[in-house]
C-alpha cells in the first residue's frame, strides 16, 4: 500500500508539471528559482553605490524591517509578509507598476555597529509598461557606516536573468538609485559631499546628524509623503519613457 501511494505522488507530480509548461515551472511548484538563465533570458548585473550624510542608526530606522518599504513608495498596508519580519526564509509580496512582487530574505544582518546586510531573491516577474520580464538569485543591500560615523554608505547589488538584460538593469538602476535617495529626502534632505563638509556642518549645526527616528513611532507618517510619490509615482512614469529607449 505504501509503494502505491508513492506511485500515486510520483505521477501526480509529473501530471502537475505537464498542466505547467512555462519555463519556470519548477518555480511555480516549489517557489525554487531556475539554476541560471532559462531560455529567452540573459545574464545581467547591477550595482548602486550612494552615500548619504546620516548615521548608520538613523539609515536604519528606516530601512531595518523587511516588511518597510515605504521608502521604496510602498506603504507599510501594501506590502504583505508570508512569515516573521527579518527572518530568513520570510517572502514579502507587494503589486508596483503593474508587477506582482515576491521577494524572499536570504540573509539579514542588522549589528549594532553594522554594516547592514540584507539579501533576498527575486521572483519571476514581468513590468508590461516596459515590455521587460526578469527574476534574480541575489538583489542585496548594505549599509556600511562612514566618515567615523556620520554619514551611510549604501550598495544594492543585483545579480538577474532578464528577456532584455540592458533595459532590464537600467531599470533596476533607476529603482535601487531613487530608494537610495529617498533615504536622504526622509532624513532631511541633505546631500553627500565629502566627509569633511558633515563635520564642517555638524559643527555649526546639529540638527541634522543627532535626530534618529524610530521605526513604528509617529514620526513614520512623513514616510508616506513626497518621497514617496517620488518614488513610486515619478518614477514609475518614467519608466516607460526610459524603456522606449531600448524597444
Amino acid at each position: 500500500m505504501k509503494t502505491f501511494s508513492l506511485l500515486l505522488f510520483f505521477l501526480a507530480a509529473i501530471d502537475i508539471a505537464a498542466q505547467d509548461p512555462s519555463p519556470f515551472a519548477t518555480f511555480n511548484q516549489t517557489g525554487r528559482l531556475p539554476n541560471g538563465c532559462v531560455d529567452g533570458y540573459t545574464a545581467g548585473t547591477d550595482t548602486v553605490l550612494y552615500t548619504v550624510p546620516y548615521t548608520y542608526t538613523q539609515v536604519l530606522s528606516i530601512i531595518g524591517s523587511f516588511k518597510n518599504l515605504t521608502w521604496s513608495g510602498n506603504p507599510d498596508n501594501t506590502v504583505t509578509l508570508n512569515g516573521t519580519d527579518n527572518t530568513i526564509g520570510t517572502a514579502r509580496t507587494y503589486d508596483t507598476a503593474g508587477a506582482h512582487v515576491v521577494e524572499t530574505l536570504t540573509v539579514y544582518d542588522k549589528p549594532a555597529a553594522g554594516p547592514y546586510d540584507e539579501v533576498h531573491t527575486l521572483a519571476p516577474l514581468s513590468i508590461p509598461m516596459a515590455n521587460v520580464s526578469f527574476y534574480g538569485d541575489y538583489d542585496g543591500t548594505t549599509a556600511t557606516p562612514t566618515c567615523e560615523g556620520t554619514a551611510t554608505a549604501f550598495n544594492f547589488t543585483i545579480n538577474f536573468c532578464a528577456t532584455n538584460a540592458t533595459l532590464a538593469a537600467g531599470i533596476l538602476h533607476m529603482l535601487h538609485l531613487t530608494d537610495a535617495e529617498t533615504v536622504g529626502v526622509f532624513l532631511g534632505g541633505q546631500n553627500f559631499t565629502s566627509c569633511a563638509a558633515i563635520n564642517s556642518t555638524s559643527a555649526g549645526n546639529s540638527t541634522s546628524s543627532n535626530t534618529t527616528l524610530t521605526m513604528g513611532s509617529p514620526s513614520t507618517a512623513a514616510f508616506t509623503g513626497d518621497a514617496a510619490v517620488l518614488s513610486a509615482c515619478t518614477l514609475l512614469a518614467s519608466v516607460g519613457a526610459f524603456a522606449a529607449i531600448f524597444i
